[in-house]
This record gives C-alpha cells, structure tokens and sequence, in this order.
C-alpha cells in the first residue's frame, strides 16, 4: 500500500530543526519535546526579538496527521484569542511545507516542575502569590469559554521575576457549538495527564471550568507537598485513585502552612463538581481572603542531640541522611504501647476473582484498600511481578490500620518484601521500602535492640543509597510516603533554621 505524501515528508524532517528558518523566525534551539510538539527558542527578525516556536509532530495522535493538525490548529484560535499577564501570549501560526507550527510569546526561567525539582516547596506567600496568578488565568480562559484540560505543573511557566504563566492549550475544548467533525476532545475521551485529571474527566464527562479547578488543586498540593497527592507510577492506579481515594492532608505534610489555604486546596479538589467553588469569581475570592490570615514563617527549630548531629557532619547529604535516621529513631522508638495488643479476628474467607491481568487485580485491590483478601489475590494470582511486589506493601499496610493493628503480621509482610530487594539485584529498591515498611510497623512497639538495629540498617542505607531516592520512594503506598516524608519534613526544617535556608 503506498504511503501518503504526509508520511513520507514525516520520515524526511530532520530530528532536530535548528538553524532551521520558518518565514522571519529562524530557529536555534530546542527547548523541550511534548506528546504533539517540539518547542523551540527562535529569534524573529522584524522585531529582533527571542520567541517559543511549537512545532506540530505529524504521528503522535491516533487517526493521523489530519486530526492532529487540526487539534494543533485549536489550540491556536482557543489561546490566542485571549490576552491576559499570566497566560502565554500566542503570536501566530504558519505552515512551510510539512511544518505547521505555532509562534509564541517565549518564557524565559522554569516551569513549576522544573522549579520544584531545584528549589523545593515554595514558602506560603510565594506560592500564595503562583495560586492567584493562576486562578486569574483560569478565570480569563472561562470566561471566553475554554476549558483548558490539562492544568498542571509543565504548563505553568513561571519568568524570571517571578510570574506565573499558563501555557499550552493544546487539548483545550471550547464551550460552544460545534460540528461532529471539529469536536476533537468530545465526551468519552480522556485526554490529559493521569496525575492531575478530575475524576468527570477520566470518566469521559461533560467538562466545564471546576475540572480544570481540580487539577489546578492537583498542582496546588503537589507545589506544596513536593509531590502530586497520587503520585502511582500506573495510569489505571492513578485513575482509580483519583476516582474513590482520599489524598493525606496537606496539613500532615506542610505543619508551617495555614489551615485556611489547606482547606481552599481540599475544597478545589473534592471529587464532586458540586463539592467545588462553583466559578472562578469564588475561587479568587477565596484565595483572596488569605492574603490577611497570619503565617507561621519559621517553626521551633529542633535542639540538643540532633542539633549536634546536624552541625557536626561535613557534608550537607550526609547531614540530610543522618538527620532522616536520628528522627526516624525518635518516631519509631519514643511510643510506648500502653495496651496489650490482640490480634484482630481473621477475616472472613470469601473469593476474589481472579483478573485477566496483574494490573487489573491491582486496579480492583485499589478499590478495596483495607481488604486483606483483595492485594493477597494480586500475591497469589500473579507472582513475580511488579503488582504482586506493591500489592505486599499494601498488604502490610492494611494490617496495620485494622482497629487493632496487626504488627507482628505486618512486620512479616514487610520483612518479606525487604528479602527480595536485598536477593534479587532488578529490585534492591524493595529493600529500602521494606525497611520503611518494617519502621512504620514498629512504631508502635517499644524501642528495644531490634529497633536499634533496624535504625542502624535505615542509616547505612541511607548513606549509601544508590537508586534513585525519589522514584523508588513514589513505589510505596501513601502511609509509607508520609510516614518518611514527615520525617524528611522535619529534617528539612531543621537543616533550613541552622544553614540558613539552604535546601541541599
């Protein structure tokens, strides 16, 4: 079968467009690559001015070249018809052979992610100040009748001086009339970004402004905590999450925060549409009244013996390291059990069918979190596999938040997980979470030599970790991830009071 003249000029442009030039734009640089366009920094020569110049990739999208153009196209009359600071101005768009790109306003600095990976959380009034900024874009958009779709931190360009952007409209829908044919994001799709999408858009629902609300709270937290609220590493886990789970309090992990922000944050991503501010009047309104609310700027900074550890090593990671391993002591050990502790009734034996697949056992698990029988049926049912390696975590954790945890069961399950990280070299990262997982077991019981020992173990490990801390840590159920986090937390805090804010 022949292929189409679109296709066969798709195979013949150069990976890279550099020196490349496109009417008065002469392209020099690649900035980034997304799912339908490469950017690249160009500078125009009637103005003598740098631009962003996006350019369409012609085989990315199912149903072909036609179909993305025409969302590419899209995005162009939905963005640049509006005009407002803190969107990204479009300029103008074109095509030259086989290129059709769109030209646009260039940002130069980072976007939030990029922002958040270098320097961390941002403090309350700096992102206060992103949130308002935000939420005025978002208003300006609703109000010519776009909802974007895919809020996030990517496209959330934030300028050198400390101005929040929003970029990229490239699934945006319009809230009007349209033909079959042009209606490119209809109901029943999902596009957009697992990790922030609402829950009316993975169900493929009518979409209005308190969607993109929600995943602005997505960002929101996820700016805050360091982290989005459900950071799974699989889309359907992701989905179901954001379907039926609560996220862990904002308050649990940011203390220094206000409560009122926390509970604007919570409210921006309540499950159900009705459940939100219901137009983005409201929302500035509301972000609006914590301009006066008080801001604890500085916590009590932690003294004595920890203080001393903190001061006394060299060198700023082993300094993180060994405050993560001093504070983990002092969570695990200071509790004491103040009650003699039974073991739970076993459960009633009833038949979890088994699935097609391990993720989807995983994704019905994920349904019922607390059901012992649900993530044994992933062990059993797929062994040797990545869902039964996480499904064990869960296990563990579902054990220990029975009314009566089951800490010796727990110890076990945890215990086992770590045995595989450290037998088998493809997953010495189990052995780090099975640890965390044996800790958090542990925190109940008094400190004893087994407890010292683990502490000990936590702190080699930590010195001498070889994987990639942040990754391997977003493998672990919620609990696990802020039980850790709580401790990095206060590490963190204390490291800032006595290195002067430094975040290594």
């Amino acid at each position: 079968m022949p292929k189409s003249e679109s296709s066969e000029n798709s195979e013949k442009r150069p990976a890279d467009l550099s020196n490349l030039r496109l009417g008065e734009f002469l392209l020099l640089r690649r900035l980034g690559s997304g799912g339908m366009a490469d950017v690249y920094l160009a500078e125009q020569s009637s103005l003598g001015r740098h631009v962003a110049v996006k350019i369409l990739k012609s085989d990315t999208v199912a149903g072909g070249p036609d179909v993305l153009l025409k969302r590419f196209e899209q995005e162009a009359r939905a963005a640049g018809g509006l005009s407002h600071p803190n969107l990204v101005q479009i300029i103008t768009t074109g095509r030259e052979g086989n290129i059709s790109y769109i030209v646009q306003e260039y940002v130069p600095g980072l976007n939030l992610s990029q922002w958040i990976k270098k320097h961390g959380f941002p403090d309350y009034g700096t992102g206060l100040k992103w949130m308002q900024q935000i939420a005025a874009a978002l208003r300006a958009a609703s109000e010519a009748g776009i909802v974007h779709r895919d809020v996030k931190p990517e496209n959330i360009m934030l300028t050198r001086s400390n101005v929040a952007k929003v970029t990229d409209f490239g699934l945006a829908q319009l809230n009007q009339p349209s033909s079959p044919q042009m209606n490119l994001t209809q109901i029943g799709t999902t596009m957009g970004t697992p990790w922030y999408m609402s829950p009316e858009q993975i169900q493929g629902n009518k979409l209005d402004y308190r969607s993109d609300q929600y995943s602005f709270g997505i960002t929101c937290y996820h700016m805050f905590a360091g982290r989005p609220p459900f950071p799974g590493k699989n889309a359907v886990t992701v989905a179901v999450q954001h379907l039926k789970e609560q996220p862990l309090p904002l308050k649990e992990l940011r203390a220094d925060l206000p409560l009122e922000i926390c509970d604007v944050i919570r409210r921006m991503m309540e499950k159900k549409p009705a459940d939100r501010f219901q137009t983005p009047e409201e929302l500035e309104a509301a972000l609006e009244k914590l301009n006066s609310v008080p801001v604890n700027t500085r916590l009590a900074v932690q003294t004595g013996w920890v203080g001393n550890v903190l001061r006394s090593l060299p060198d700023l990671r082993k300094v993180a390291a060994a405050a993560l391993t001093v504070l983990a002591l002092s969570f695990v050990a200071g509790r004491q059990l103040d009650r003699s502790v039974k073991l739970p009734q076993p459960e009633k034996a009833e038949a979890v069918p088994k699935e097609a697949t391990a993720i989807r056992q995983y994704a019905v698990a994920m349904l019922q979190p607390d059901r012992r029988a649900a993530w044994e049926a992933v062990i059993n049912n797929f062994p040797d596999t990545a869902e039964s390696d996480l499904a064990e975590l869960r296990l563990g954790v579902a054990l220990m938040s029975s009314v009566v945890p089951d800490i010796d069961g727990a110890y076990k399950v945890f215990s086992s997980v770590r045995s595989k990280g450290e037998v088998i070299p493809q997953k010495a990262y189990l052995r780090l979470l099975g640890m965390i997982g044996q800790a958090y077991a542990l925190k109940e019981r008094e400190r004893n030599e087994e407890s010292e020992a683990l502490i000990t173990e936590i702190k080699d490990v930590l010195l001498h970790y070889e994987g990639n801390l942040e990754l391997d840590l977003d493998r672990a159920p919620v609990e696990l991830r802020s039980f850790f986090e709580r401790i990095q937390l206060s590490a963190q805090q204390s490291m800032n009071a006595d290195f002067g804010g430094f975040r290594p």
